[in-house]
């Protein structure tokens, strides 16, 4: 590969390298990607993922220094930093809860790789992988009191932060956003309610966020922050610690749609007045379709998603006061995103069958 007369790779020949170094060790051609530690559910392992999502490595801290393009796959950085023990605990017994219900049991054995997002590691993504190929994934966070909770968990393929939608992204803004001597500084990162996305900078000042998901460009009200104050003030929290809960059977209202093919749930009739757990599953147990949007900052949902079911955590302390987690569906992944995240900032409305 040549370099430009400046003397840095072009983002168009960056573009692809990712694109050929794929099957060898994706993330670590990029800059500033995560670190990863990969172990059984079980015991130890030692098998290497070359699926398209975030593959494995050893254990690594991002960096936030800028490096030349042409360094795409030089080495990593030296500095160690290992996984939280509770982050460990957290993903091990979520994925024990969730392979006692028909579909996650292929999770039984599966192998945990983790995935630190943003800096200082206060979310994390953790791959499941069974047989070397990627099946779901969880993210973990930790909330207002320190203590880590699930985020979002999802079962099949197109999970978050896949390399294959970043190298495609990636290469569709080469023509459009940055210049031909540009170095990049990738991140991938995550907010809540549930944005997750690569923040992407460049050498001459440019910045994108990239959403993780479907790999499109993100409004500039991202990169800088200004979104959030459109979020509503009015969190809700749970008194029942998610670790002392148990999944529950998976309630399915109805098929995979996109909420895109009949626009019908626009009209103001269908508005659903939903305000809480109860409301929720009374209101899909009449409509089995159901849409959920934030309107002005839908892209922090990946919104508007489309309500398809829900699955329960419960206490055997509180078995009245479940933690739900509705379902939705994105090109056969079966997304789980908690129902508190959702009632306080958007509205629900029904799909007329």
């Amino acid at each position: 590969m040549k370099k430009n007369h400046s003397g840095h790779y072009s983002v168009g020949m960056i573009a692809a390298v990712l694109i050929g170094l794929s099957a060898v060790c994706p993330f670590a051609s990029i800059h500033a990607a995560p670190s990863a530690v990969q172990e059984s559910n079980v015991s130890s392992a030692s098998n290497y993922n070359e699926s398209s999502q975030v593959p494995t490595m050893e254990s690594r801290s991002p960096t936030t220094s800028s490096t030349s393009p042409g360094d795409v796959s030089s080495k990593p950085p030296t500095q160690q930093q290992g996984v939280p023990e509770d982050v460990k605990r957290t993903a091990s017994d979520t994925v024990q809860s969730l392979s006692s219900q028909p579909p996650f049991a292929s999770w039984k054995d599966a192998e945990l790789s983790y995935h630190p997002l943003g800096p200082g590691t206060h979310s994390w993504l953790v791959q499941v992988n069974h047989a070397g190929e990627y099946i779901g994934y969880l993210i973990i966070g930790s909330n207002s009191n320190g203590a880590y909770q699930l985020n979002e968990y999802g079962n099949g393929p197109g999970g978050p932060y896949s390399m294959d939608i970043l190298r495609q992204s990636l290469k569709s803004l080469t023509e459009t956003e940055f210049s031909s001597i540009d170095k990049l500084q990738i991140t991938p990162m995550y907010e809540e309610p549930l944005l997750a996305y690569w923040q992407v900078r460049s050498s001459t000042g440019s910045q994108i966020c990239i959403d993780a998901v479907t790999g499109d460009p993100l409004p500039a009200e991202v990169t800088d922050g200004s979104w959030k104050y459109k979020l509503q003030n009015n969190a809700i929290s749970s008194s029942i610690p998610f670790l002392k809960t148990q999944a529950q059977a998976v309630t399915v209202s109805s098929d995979p749609f996109d909420p895109y093919e009949d626009l019908g749930w626009l009209q103001p009739k269908q508005k659903l007045s939903i305000h809480d757990t109860d409301q929720f599953m009374d209101a899909l147990s009449n409509s089995p379709r159901m849409i959920f949007s934030a309107t002005s900052i839908n892209f922090a949902f990946g919104g508007p998603l489309s309500i398809s079911g829900f699955q329960a955590w419960v206490s055997t302390d509180h078995p009245s006061e479940p933690i739900l987690y509705a379902l939705t569906y994105h090109d056969g992944l079966s997304r789980f995103v908690p129902l508190k995240q959702l009632l306080p900032h958007g509205q629900f409305y029904r799909l007329e069958s």
